[in-house]
């Protein structure tokens, strides 16, 4: 049992030494926040997102090993009451095809800080404050009419007349916000033991991420294009 501790934390060690003096990566998290003025009121919710970044490095006579981010989290999910919903998914665009979403605080927070000709992973972690999600940095917002039924899904303009359509008239998008949180300090972050932790529960609120997980992850794009539903959109983990 000893050896078998004593393997794990050199594992961990030499694990944690490449990521901090090889090759860094570097995370942010933040909340998004979504309401609606509905006719009950103002309706509301919010998700934490987790992105990891790390940048291309040399090794030698090896070349380059390609940089990459990871996005971690859940769409937002507002239950307007009446029976009506509105989610904001992971994923940008008309029809939430634009599901590279690791960028979304870095176009919010317009690289504060960051030199020219730098990449902004290294300064996303020290972002703080809330901004204004604006045109196409607003997550794709649609609605199920069935959330038992994937095929029953559409997407909601972000604008008066979109909600009206949607909804009926009385009902129109508040605000869409990001706000920077603390990340916390690796690994008990990534076992809600320090940092904001990561949102769950939409499985709960959306039956058909459950019933029908393998079909959504097997989607094939039609063409023309049109909003199709899938698993990623929801959730990532």
């Amino acid at each position: 049992m000893r050896r078998l501790l004593l393997l794990c934390l050199l594992l961990l060690a030499a694990w944690s030494a490449w990521t901090v003096f090889v090759w860094p990566s570097y995370e942010h998290r933040f909340r998004i926040s979504i309401a609606v003025d509905t006719p009950e009121g103002l309706k509301q919710h919010s998700s934490v997102w987790s992105v990891t970044c790390s940048e291309p490095i040399r090794t030698g006579g090896w070349g380059v090993m390609t940089g990459r981010c990871t996005t971690r989290g859940e769409a937002v999910f507002v239950d307007l009451g009446q029976g009506r919903n509105l989610i904001g998914l992971m994923a940008r665009g008309a029809l939430g095809d634009e599901v590279d979403v690791h960028d979304i605080a870095a176009v919010a927070f317009d690289r504060q800080g960051v030199p020219k000709n730098r990449s902004w992973y290294p300064f996303a972690p020290t972002w703080s404050g809330v901004r204004e999600l604006r045109g196409n940095n607003i997550p794709t917002l649609a609605t199920f009419s069935d959330l038992n039924e994937p095929g029953t899904g559409r997407v909601v303009p972000a604008t008066d007349a979109g909600f009206a359509s949607a909804f009926g008239p009385d009902y129109r998008l508040a605000s869409v916000a990001l706000e920077a949180v603390p990340v916390g300090l690796w690994p008990f972050n990534l076992i809600g033991l320090w940092g904001t932790p990561l949102t769950h529960g939409i499985e709960q609120r959306v039956p058909f991420l459950v019933s029908q997980r393998d079909q959504l992850r097997r989607v094939n794009r039609d063409m023309p294009p049109r909003y199709q539903t899938e698993f990623s959109q929801f959730l990532r983990e």
